[in-house]
């Protein structure tokens, strides 16, 4: 059985953050390639994605550790996550695991 992957109001707390740290670097300018984040980014304010903690705490997991976060859209790495990358090349192991490394509650 997998995670539960809904949106929360925590999770909208926790993506507001995520969706503010990106804005802020998309306003220093576009990516190289000139990628933007999709309709359905996780690192975008007030998508579904946005709003799961289970996503976030995925995406944050990936920031940090450097792993390539997946696009919802399309089969490339997530813009949001390639902006928030491009400040620093320092990784950073996190405590936790993904989410489909993790039992559902209940299990």
């Amino acid at each position: 059985m997998k995670v539960i992957n809904e949106p929360t109001r925590d999770g909208f707390e926790q993506g507001y953050y995520m969706a503010r740290f990106v804005d802020a670097e998309e306003a220093k300018g576009k990516l190289a390639n000139g990628s933007e984040r999709c309709a359905t980014c996780a690192f975008r304010q007030g998508t579904y994605p946005n709003g799961s903690p289970t996503t976030q705490m995925d995406a944050l997991k990936c920031v940090m550790e450097g792993i390539p976060f997946g696009c919802h859209e399309e089969s490339k790495p997530c813009a949001g996550w390639a902006l928030l990358r491009r400040t620093s090349e320092h990784t950073t192991k996190m405590p936790w695991n993904f989410s489909d490394e993790t039992e559902a509650v209940g299990e």
